[in-house]
Formats: structure tokens, C-alpha cells, sequence
């Protein structure tokens, strides 16, 4: 017997963290809030100002003090955002001092306003500009200002500055206690109720999928049967194998087996494939901070990945309308996984009723449990095995697979030790890259010297991921349109109002934080209005209803508070509405409400979101096309190296090598992937294949890594085209195109990841060999992909250049019998499936194809790479 890949972490300390790690993951979370991520944020800003609120009363100060320590307390909580809790507490502590400075400055300068503004633009330059150092920079600026802000908006005397200074210890030791006591929260925590929420959101994915199967089978009976409708047959009765009653939700309420019923549970399964991306990336975005080792953070990504890719694949098996209508045993294997996924997986010991529906699931992996079924249902049950394996190999990655051995079927432990030796194998290979690091660093320096080359232009790559310096730096150039900005809104909030001026700055200042473009601010602009707007109205009735209670007006303060950073990752709008609503209340207690300072905030705010839109198109300007073109690019590239990196791996190249040697060239055994290919096949083969282009690495590509970089991009690219997409936006023609090139995309990531997940499974010498069309895809895929991303350089001087077209016959040949090779198979449609995906991007971005009349002739683009699209998330 093999022993368990935990024992590879090490002895005693590190063994039992992973094991805990996978004990600790175990509560159904609420998908729609993953990782209780907001609720924590909301929850710990409530605690901390109603804490500070409780102390500086018992401790008898004015009620405008209160105020300034409860704003104090607010700031100080929600800026602080590192994901370490040491990080926290460094951050907290500096923030304290700059937090005093501002506010002392604020106060002292408040009788000079000539002084106080000037010295308010000066600290809203450099809290703009201290972004550039990461998070800690970002959240000592926003102290910087907020409390600069908040010594103009309560106005307390000089002479109090000392009780000031008391508040804001108050208000910072309260933060402290309920962020590292009461609300204490580690990454590893947070990690644990991040892959709780992947796993309800998985099940909830997986409800849908059986869902929409039963319709399909209750459309298919009810066609079969007539209008007397006897369809309840096996396609619907089949109980789950674990507790003998429908674990998977019946058909939508309402829907039935019409057209209109089927592209209702169509959107929700897509919505639930969606969701369950975005959890995933969560996951890898704190797997470093909150694994024991990289090793298990390099296992539970991969697992994690593979489960949503799996999730994907199924799902795009169910949603093509083109295959034949599926086998009942479809949907009752759905049932099942339905129920096996909500019985926790993670969990120390498997039950026994649940290890036989995993031992099922698991024998879909082979093609001899598949013999009879159509090809549609042999894809779809052995993606259901695929996930079963995914599963098993994160119990195994986390250390929680020990106990399995006396319910394990021999299939069951074949595979469980074939996935305890992989990540013995990962993790020895990954201490052998540790070691010869140094090594590989002064090897690839010589190498860059005899080269003439200094080692920093040593790719492409790394020259385009360099940042730009002087006026061009991001936090440079905003540092100035900010500043610009707010020095017009000082001006004409003062004009308006002498006295709430502030308001038209703070809204300045808001619109360009998350923003890059002037499209972007635009929007943001918009949705603070509006619901600055929609927040006046419902201040005003609260008002009315709390004056002269001072209990209920804290309260429903305190609820403003919760809701609105509740809010804020997802709604800009909400935010605005409770915080002016708070706003309304506040001035109840501060006993300077009246109907007119409402119809101020409004004013004020419309001349901050004129004078931020005005500095972003004077100053240092960044149009949206331009900016949706730059993260074009960017996406291009990182589906490039994607692809490029999957296709060397599955050629046989180990990480990190360079390419150039033909597959077999090494000695390795060379495996056909594909039906029909080889001698005797009686296909025609390519006239010539473009070789993959290789670039020397001194380390290993993480292909996991490059797949969610390019989701990161992707996601940025999605936020940046939000202005052309907005229901408001005049540009309808542009807004189509940019839904079509996003939606295009969507489908590229898709397959980019897929083929990511194959290549990730092949381990050591394992590999294969594609059939020569695929390798000819391969290589026109990514010469087609260097083409676009230098048309969106260099339009003009790439007019000229075309893509290479497309061949159907990768199609006829490879596609057609995957049960023959279903890994091969896999790879083949993904690589064709991308190869007229970017043949579809010819024609938005105006491309010609050869052999077409026009880059409006681009391949059928429209109609015929927007159904290439497999994605679930469509």
C-alpha cells in the first residue's frame, strides 16, 4: 500500500494542519455571499462603531466627539484589507498617527479656508498617490483623507482636540479588539467558508443540471406518449442510491416541457456555472496565505480547478440543444451527484451508502462501463466520474482521505493510491525546483549575457508586465486627475455652500476609486447619484419618524452602517442610498437636519461627479476604447500563453522546457490521441504545420496560474466595457459589439481552462500525441492569436496581415468517436473550438481572413463562432 500523499508534507505538525484544514470544511454556506465575506465586513464595522459609540458615552464626551470617533471607527475598519492578520495589525497601527495628523490638521485649518483647502488638496494627491504600495498604501490614504474630510464635516473647536485624540484611540482599540478578538478572522478561516460556499454552489449547479435533465426527459415522454402524457417513467422516478428518495429538485415550477421552461432552467444553470467560477477564483486567490505549505496549495488549486471544469463540461453537454435527448440513467446519475455532493465529500469518513455512489460515479472513467450509450451520454457520465475523481483528489490533497480504506471498492483505492502517488511526485518535483532555483537563476543570467541581453528583456512577456513609469503610472496619473478634480469641486461646492462643500469633494474622490477609464467613471457617477437621489427621500421619511429618539436614530444608524458595506462589492447604488440615509439620520442627532440640506446633498454631489468626469477628460485622459483595447490585448496574450503552454505539456514537453523538439524526439512513448489518425487513416494530412513558438524558461510555467490570470483579465475587461453595455449608453452599435467580443471570449476562457485541466492530469512522462490536424490547429490558433493582439497595437500597420482560416476536417476526424480516445478527444474540440472562436473575433475587430472577401466575411463569424460557444456560462 502507498502511502498517503499527506505523509509527504512532512512529519506531525504539517499532516495534521492539512487534516484539520479538511475537518474544518464542513458547513453548507450561503452560495450568495461566498466565504461570508460581506457579512463579516459589515458585521465588524458595526461592532466597531457601536462599540466606540458605547465607551465614548460612558466616558461622557460631546456628542459631536462621539460622531468623529464612530467615523473614525467606520474608516479605520473598512480600509484595513490585507488578508493576514499581522499585516492587519501593522496597518492599524500606522494608521493611528496619520489618522491624528489629518484630523489635527483638519480641525486647526477648519477657521482658514483658503489654508484648509489647499492643504485638503495636498492630502488627496498623496493618499492618491501612496496607492502605488499595495494595500497598506491604499488603506493609509483613504485614513488620510476620510479623516481630513471628517474634521470639515463635524467641525469640532481646536480646544478639543485633545478629547479628539481620545476618541480616536477609542475608536482604532475597539477596531483592534473586534477584528483580532471578537470578529477574529484568519485566511485559513476564510478559506474553509470560501470551499464551503464552492460546494453549495456546486450542488446548487448540479441541481440545475439534473433539473433540466428531467424536463428534457418529461418533453421527451410527453412527445413519445402522446397528449395523455404518461411520462413519469424511469426518466423521473429514479431515487437516489444513497437514501432511496429524489435528492435533485423536479423540473422548475411552472416550466413544464415547453420551449419557454426549457431557456428558464437553461439561464439558471448558466447563472449557477457562472457563479461557481467566480468561487472558484476566490478559493485561488487565497490559497498562499491560507495553506499550510505551497505544495497543498498547488494540489487544492488544481483539484478546485478541475471540479469546476468538470462542472462546465457537463454542463455544456446538457445545455447543446443539437445532441439527441439523453438516457433516464443521465438523470438518475444526477441525482445522485446531487445528493453526494450535499452529503460533504470533506468530511473525515465517508459514508458507506455514499462511497458506493462515489465507487459508480468513479467507474465512469472507463470506457468499458460506457459500451451502448449514445456519445452524448458517455460524455455526460464520464464528466460526472471526472468530477467524482476531483473530488477524491482534493480529500486526498487535504489529507482527509486516510479513513476510506474499509468502504473503498478496489477501483476506488486503485485510484485514490494513483492520486496519493501523484502528489508524492508533485510534491518531490517541487522541492527539486526549490533547490536548483538559485541555480537556474545564474544559469539563465549566462545565458542572457552570451545572448547580449540583459536577463529583464529575457521575454516579451515580462516587458509588456512591466509598469509604466512618470505620468504614465496608473496611481501617478490618477494622483493628478483627483486632485484636479477635487480642487474644481472645493470651488464649486463653495460656491453652492460654504458650508457643506466637502460632499461635491467626497464624490470626486469616490468616482475614481476602481476606476481606470472615463466611461467607467461615468457610471459610477451615475449610480451614486441615483442612489444619492432615491437616499434623500428615504432620510427624509426616517427623519420624520425618529426625531426625538436618540436610541432608535443610533440604531437604525447602525443598520445603514451594515447594510451599506453589506452592499458595496455589488452595488454602488445601495451604498449610496443607505449612507445618505444615515447621513439624514446623523443630522437628526447633530440637531442641524432640515428638508433643504437634502436638496444640497444632491446638488453637491451632481457638481463632484461633473468635476470628477471633467478631470478625467482634461487631465491625463484615458478614453474607455482605449482602455477596452489595452485589456483586449491583454486577454489575447494570456489565451495565447495559456494555450501555448497546455499544447507543449500535452506534446510531452516538461514545465519549463523550451520548445522546438518534436514530439517522440525524446524517447517518450507516443500514444494516439485521436481516432483516424496515423498511417492508413485516409486523411488528408496538413501541407505544413506553424511550429509553437518557445521561449527558454529558467522555471517552470504554473499552468493553473496562467489560466486564472487570464480570468483576471477577462473580469477586468468585463468591468471595463460596462459604460458601452450600460442601458443608458447611446453607443448601441459599440454595445453589441462589445457583448459579442465578451461573449466570445467567455467561451474562449472556457475551452482555455478545459484544455488547462488536461494538461494538469498528465503527470512525468505521460503525454500524447495529437493528431497532425490538431497539432496544425494548435499552431494556427496561436499564429492567429499574434495577429490580433497586434492589430490592437498597430492597426494601421497591421492592415495588411490576415488570420489563417479554419479546416472542417478536424472536425469529421477527430471529434466524431471520442469513446475511442476521450482525453484526445477532449483536447481536440477545445483547441477547434478556439480556433473559430478567434476566427469569430476577425470581424468585430477588423481583421481580415485569408481566402475571405473581407474582414466582414471573417469566417461566418457571427453565426458560426457564437455557437462554437460551449460554455455554460454562455
Amino acid at each position: 500500500m502507498i502511502s498517503s500523499a499527506a505523509d509527504a508534507g512532512g512529519p506531525g505538525p504539517r499532516r495534521d494542519a492539512r487534516r484539520a484544514l479538511s475537518r474544518r470544511v464542513r458547513l453548507p454556506l450561503p452560495a450568495s455571499d461566498p466565504g461570508l465575506l460581506r457579512l463579516t465586513a459589515a458585521l465588524r464595522t458595526v461592532l466597531s462603531v457601536g462599540l466606540t459609540l458605547a465607551v465614548l458615552a460612558l466616558l461622557g464626551v460631546p456628542l459631536r466627539i462621539q460622531v468623529t470617533g464612530a467615523m473614525a471607527a467606520l474608516i479605520s475598519t473598512f480600509a484595513v484589507s490585507e488578508t493576514r492578520l499581522r499585516d492587519q495589525a501593522v496597518t492599524l497601527a500606522l494608521g493611528l498617527p496619520v489618522a491624528g495628523a489629518t484630523v489635527a490638521a483638519g480641525t486647526a485649518l477648519a477657521p482658514h479656508r483658503i489654508a484648509a483647502d489647499t492643504v485638503f488638496v495636498l492630502v488627496i494627491f498623496g493618499a492618491v498617490y501612496v496607492r502605488r504600495f499595495g494595500l497598506r498604501g491604499k488603506a493609509l490614504g483613504m485614513i488620510a483623507f476620510q479623516m481630513f474630510f471628517i474634521a470639515q464635516f463635524v467641525q469640532v473647536e481646536t480646544a478639543r482636540l485633545a478629547q479628539v485624540g481620545l476618541a480616536l484611540l477609542v475608536a482604532f482599540g475597539c477596531g483592534a479588539l473586534v477584528r483580532f478578538g471578537l470578529l477574529r478572522v484568519t485566511p485559513e478561516q476564510t478559506l474553509d467558508l470560501l470551499m464551503g460556499s464552492f460546494r453549495t454552489r456546486l450542488r446548487q449547479a448540479v441541481g440545475a443540471m439534473a433539473a433540466m435533465a428531467a424536463m428534457a426527459a418529461l418533453a421527451e415522454a410527453a412527445e413519445r406518449d402522446g397528449p395523455a402524457g404518461e411520462s413519469n417513467g424511469p426518466a423521473v422516478a429514479g431515487g437516489s442510491a444513497v437514501s432511496g428518495k429524489p435528492a435533485a429538485p423536479a423540473a422548475p415550477a411552472g416550466g413544464g416541457p415547453d420551449g419557454t421552461g426549457r431557456e428558464r432552467a437553461e439561464r439558471r444553470l448558466r447563472q449557477r456555472i457562472v457563479r461557481l467560477h467566480e468561487g472558484a477564483l476566490m478559493i485561488q486567490d487565497r490559497l498562499e496565505d491560507s495553506t499550510p505549505d505551497a505544495s497543498t496549495a498547488e494540489a487544492v488549486q488544481r483539484r478546485i480547478a478541475g471540479m469546476e471544469v468538470t462542472a462546465e463540461r457537463l454542463a455544456a453537454v446538457l445545455l447543446d440543444g443539437e445532441r439527441p435527448p439523453h438516457n433516464p440513467l443521465v438523470t438518475v446519475r444526477l441525482r445522485e451527484l446531487y445528493e453526494a455532493v450535499g452529503r460533504d465529500w470533506l468530511q473525515k469518513r465517508t459514508p458507506v451508502g455514499l462511497a458506493h455512489v462515489r465507487d459508480r460515479l468513479l467507474g465512469y472513467r472507463e470506457n468499458e462501463n460506457l459500451t451502448g450509450l449514445p456519445a452524448g451520454d458517455q460524455e455526460a457520465l464520464r464528466a460526472m466520474g471526472e468530477l467524482a475523481f476531483s473530488v477524491l483528489g482534493l480529500r486526498v490533497a487535504l489529507g482527509a482521505a486516510d479513513g476510506d480504506d474499509e468502504n473503498d471498492s478496489p477501483r476506488t483505492r486503485q485510484y485514490r493510491e494513483e492520486l496519493e502517488t501523484e502528489e508524492l511526485s508533485r510534491r518531490a518535483e517541487s522541492g527539486l525546483r526549490a533547490e536548483r532555483g538559485p541555480r537556474a537563476d545564474s544559469s539563465l543570467r549566462a545565458e542572457s549575457s552570451l545572448r547580449g541581453r540583459p536577463d529583464a528583456e529575457k521575454t516579451p512577456a515580462d516587458e509588456g508586465t512591466a509598469e509604466p513609469g512618470g505620468l504614465r503610472r496608473p496611481s501617478t496619473r490618477t494622483a493628478f486627475q483627483v486632485t484636479v478634480g477635487s480642487a474644481m469641486a472645493i470651488v464649486g461646492g463653495e460656491l453652492l455652500s460654504p458650508q457643506r462643500w466637502y460632499w461635491a469633494v467626497l464624490t470626486c474622490w469616490v468616482v475614481f476609486l476602481g476606476t481606470a477609464s472615463t466611461g467607467e467613471i461615468l457610471v459610477k457617477g451615475y449610480r451614486r447619484l441615483a442612489g444619492t437621489a432615491v437616499g434623500v427621500v428615504a432620510g427624509a421619511g426616517l427623519t420624520g419618524l425618529v426625531a426625538g429618539h436618540t436610541g432608535v436614530s443610533f440604531a437604525l444608524i447602525l443598520f445603514c452602517v451594515f447594510a451599506a458595506f453589506y452592499f458595496a462589492p455589488v452595488s454602488h447604488t445601495l451604498t449610496s442610498f443607505f449612507m445618505t440615509a444615515m447621513l439624514g439620520l446623523l443630522f437628526t442627532l447633530l440637531n442641524t437636519y432640515s428638508r433643504d440640506i437634502f436638496v444640497l446633498r444632491v446638488e453637491e454631489t451632481a457638481i463632484g461627479v461633473v468635476c470628477g468626469l471633467t478631470a478625467a477628460l482634461l487631465v491625463l485622459p484615458i478614453r474607455t476604447a482605449e482602455h477596452t483595447d489595452e485589456l483586449l490585448r491583454t486577454v489575447l496574450e494570456r489565451l495565447s500563453d495559456v494555450t501555448q503552454e497546455a499544447v507543449r505539456r500535452l506534446s510531452g514537453e516538461r514545465p519549463g522546457v523550451s520548445g522546438g523538439a518534436p514530439p517522440g524526439a525524446r524517447g517518450d512513448t507516443v500514444a494516439p490521441a485521436v481516432p483516424g489518425a496515423g498511417e492508413g487513416s485516409g486523411a488528408p494530412a496538413p501541407a505544413s504545420v506553424p511550429p509553437l513558438p518557445s521561449t527558454p524558461s529558467a522555471h517552470p510555467v504554473d499552468l493553473l496560474e496562467a489560466a486564472r490570470e487570464l480570468d483576471d483579465a477577462l473580469d477586468g475587461l468585463r468591468s471595463a466595457v460596462q459604460p458601452l453595455t450600460h442601458p443608458v449608453s447611446p453607443l448601441r452599435s459599440r454595445s453589441q459589439t462589445a457583448r459579442y467580443v465578451v461573449a466570445l471570449l467567455d467561451s474562449a476562457a472556457y475551452h482555455a481552462r478545459g484544455l488547462a485541466a488536461v494538461a494538469e492530469q498528465l503527470t512525468g512522462d505521460s503525454r500524447i500525441t495529437p493528431d497532425p490536424r490538431v497539432a496544425a490547429a494548435a499552431g494556427r490558433l496561436t499564429r492567429n492569436l499574434r495577429t490580433l493582439t497586434r492589430s490592437l497595437e498597430e492597426p494601421e500597420e497591421q492592415r495588411d496581415e490576415a488570420l489563417l482560416p479554419g479546416s472542417d476536417t478536424l472536425t469529421i476526424a477527430v471529434i466524431d468517436h471520442p469513446s475511442r480516445s476521450p482525453v484526445g478527444s477532449r483536447v481536440a474540440r477545445h483547441i477547434h473550438r478556439l480556433d473559430e472562436i478567434v476566427i469569430g473575433l476577425a470581424e468585430p475587430l477588423g481583421v481580415r481572413v485569408e481566402g475571405a472577401r473581407g474582414a466582414g466575411d471573417a469566417g461566418g463569424s457571427r453565426g458560426g463562432a457564437g455557437a462554437t460557444g460551449e460554455t455554460a456560462a454562455g
